[in-house]
């Protein structure tokens, strides 16, 4: 037993960056918040870190204060459009060429 979530021991598992993206794009955000310490200790681990970044930005979206309208900052909203779209083309490429 690792102390981990099961769904984040999958993390543990992937052996590039690519299967971490998809891994990363796939999860419900709130495991982000719920394994952070392991997610963060496992991209660590490999270097990954724009995976470390989709997920400190992950973090700020969900515990930012929202608008009058329930959205949460524009660029914080932004950021992690743009990370996510990165993960995706890494995904689709299958890793760094």
């Amino acid at each position: 037993m690792t102390g981990m979530l099961p769904v984040t021991e999958q993390l543990q598992e992937c052996s590039n960056d690519a299967e971490r993206a998809k891994w990363l794009l796939s999860v419900p955000t709130f495991i982000f918040y719920r394994d952070q310490d392991n997610i963060y200790r496992l991209l660590r681990s490999v270097r990954f870190m724009r995976g470390i970044e989709l997920v400190s930005l992950e973090l700020s979206g969900m515990l930012s204060t929202r608008d009058i309208d329930g959205r949460i900052p524009a660029e914080i909203a932004q950021a992690i459009d743009a990370s996510r779209g990165f993960l995706k083309s890494l995904v689709k490429k299958g890793g760094l060429a």
